[in-house]
């Protein structure tokens, strides 16, 4: 009855709020917030769009038709120079923290106070989100700053040894001589992913959580209807439970087009009840593939991170490690299937040559370990990769994640950057590989003086995909002219916000609040499940820090490939200096 209460009076208070703004135009916002700001933030171009400012929320809506996130953040600039300045910060990140502790925080909105208007679309946000960054890394946190090859060389995580181990706890070995690219947020990797289906000659075999048919998704849909038509033996494994209840015409356009398509089971199984089949990879030909966290809907396909859709990132690779996919494959296509699969044979003949020919040139095998990592500079070691394929209790490889998680977070001796869509926390000491056990090593790495940064989601990311789905369904109520269905719902998805938030806020508080770990909460939503240690070794999959994923069906790229690690910690500072700090 309470959290009615709340929600009732947040929305009323909304409501109520917005009544009471004035419009004003674009150069006087400007002017105002360049002189409230000290000269931080100001005018990056003209503009003719007006603006509502309410002066007791201080908070400022661009009056349009439809919301144009995109836009109105390219109307501002923010002074990094100016801000770490003003308040006499080392960097930009311990600037904003300084800001933010000036501030009173709301815990029924979840939102801080404003000392002065800003954009509503820069939700918690002081300042235009940044899209690149400039200036050196290490003047936005010095957290970013290279720890330089002698430096890395020190930490476990490229040694023989450690790297043996975590082949006896995962029952996985590495590969080298991959090529590995960061594909961040829908606009790279799905249309890496639609040219991998259209160059496709002899087979395409993908999995991934859903597969919607909306705008953009149904260009995949058609593109792999195509290539079945044409001879292409197209499989796709989807979670049973989401696509009998919401995608079931998907599901029969797929199939009537030719595409094989099974049926992930595992969330009505008495013995894995309500685990979920969260893998997410595809591969084409056997010669390139793509992992990471992203599903087939256009919340992930028409994302650019800014954009009011979702934050995420893939890997694109060519290499052994492809192979390594394959056989991963064909493993969990047969369970899945009443019997083995017999057409998987010839994959499984075609993964069995390729390893061969991949042993023969040095590039799979334990006994070249130690002539991969031993290199004079980290950034020699040739593209080594471990591709783990988590099943539930059920379909095998059960925890291996979560295992490689735990060892590789008590072995990491620098640096750890995290990202995680949802960070629930419920004490549980019975399972051995619970999140439990994850958060007991990072926090006992903190006390190692291991740099150690989440960003996940706070109040900004709403209700993630379903508030995208309000967000679709209030642009059509505008198309009708319908104006006041679609703020009712845009209100909605407003007023109930701060729920989810809170629930994150009192998980992390819960788990992380004693120990030296810096909390993020992105501006955005943030889908992605990418990691990095000691500037080395990333981890980019379908893994969440939660209490859930350790029995879900779950993948993840785990590699040593400096020129990947690069590319990552450059997306996880923007990732952090577009967050606010959760406590």
């Amino acid at each position: 009855m309470k959290g009615l209460i709340s929600i009732i009076l947040l929305f009323f208070f909304s409501n109520f709020a917005e009544a009471r703004s004035e419009i004003i135009s674009f150069e006087e916002f400007s002017q105002r917030l360049f002189g409230a700001s000290n000269g931080v933030v100001s005018a990056a171009r003209e503009s003719s769009i007006e603006f509502k400012l309410n002066p007791k929320t201080q908070r400022v809506f661009a009056v349009l038709e439809n919301p144009n996130p995109d836009l109105i953040q390219s109307l501002f600039k923010t002074n990094i120079l100016k801000f770490i300045d003003q308040y006499k910060a080392k960097d930009f990140l311990r600037a904003k923290k300084k800001f933010y502790q000036k501030q009173k925080f709301n815990s029924l909105t979840q939102q801080y106070s404003r000392p002065y208007p800003y954009l509503s679309d820069w939700k918690s946000l002081n300042h235009n989100p940044l899209r690149t960054l400039d200036l050196p890394l290490d003047l936005y946190g010095k957290q970013f700053e290279s720890l330089g090859s002698e430096k890395i060389q020190q930490s476990p995580l490229i040694t023989e040894k450690f790297q043996l181990g975590l082949d006896q706890v995962t029952q996985t070995q590495m590969t080298a001589g991959n090529k590995l690219r960061l594909l961040s947020n829908g606009e790279q990797s799905f249309q890496e992913k639609l040219r991998m289906v259209r160059e496709t000659k002899h087979f395409f075999h993908a999995v991934v959580m859903v597969q919607y048919c909306d705008e953009r998704s149904s260009e995949m849909v058609d593109a792999l209807i195509e290539r079945a038509q044409s001879g292409v033996d197209v499989r796709l494994i989807l979670e049973e439970a989401w696509t009998r209840l919401i995608l079931k015409k998907c599901l029969n356009k797929l199939t009537r087009g030719g595409v094989k398509v099974t049926l992930g089971k595992g969330f009505l199984n008495p013995q894995t009840l309500f685990t979920v089949y969260h893998s997410k990879f595809w591969i084409r030909d056997g010669e390139e593939a793509i992992m990471g966290g992203m599903n087939m809907h256009d919340f992930e396909n028409a994302s650019n991170g800014f954009n009011n859709h979702t934050r995420d990132k893939d890997v694109h690779v060519m290499g052994p490690a492809v192979t390594d996919m394959m056989r991963q494959y064909v493993r969990i296509w047969n369970h899945e299937q009443e019997k083995p699969d017999d057409s998987m044979k010839t994959y499984l003949r075609l993964v069995e040559e390729k390893e061969a020919h991949e042993k023969s040139l040095g590039l799979r095998g334990r006994e070249f370990y130690q002539k991969w990592l031993n290199q004079p500079n980290v950034s020699d070691i040739p593209g080594v990769c471990r591709v783990l394929v988590q099943g539930t209790k059920s379909a095998g490889q059960e925890n291996i994640i979560a295992k490689a998680y735990i060892e590789i977070m008590k072995n990491v001796k620098h640096q750890m950057l995290l990202n995680t869509l949802s960070f629930n926390f419920k004490k549980n000491d019975q399972s051995e590989f619970s999140n439990t056990k994850i958060i007991k090593t990072l926090s006992e790495a903190s006390k190692r003086n291991v740099t150690i940064d989440l960003v996940t989601n706070g109040v900004d990311a709403g209700f993630g995909e379903a508030g995208f789905q309000l967000r679709e369904l209030a642009k059509k109520f505008n198309q009708k002219g319908q104006k006041l269905a679609a703020s009712g719902v845009l209100q909605l998805e407003k007023t109930l916000a701060p729920f989810t938030g809170r629930s994150q806020r009192k998980n992390l508080m819960a788990a992380l609040s004693d120990t030296t770990v810096d909390v993020w909460f992105y501006f955005n939503h943030i889908h992605s499940k990418q990691m990095e240690f000691d500037q080395i070794m990333t981890s980019t999959g379908s893994f969440n820090l939660d209490t859930y994923s350790h029995r879900n069906h779950e993948s993840t790229l785990i590699c040593l490939d400096k020129k990947l690690a690069d590319e990552s910690l450059r997306e996880f500072a923007k990732d952090i200096v577009n967050s606010t700090p959760a406590f």
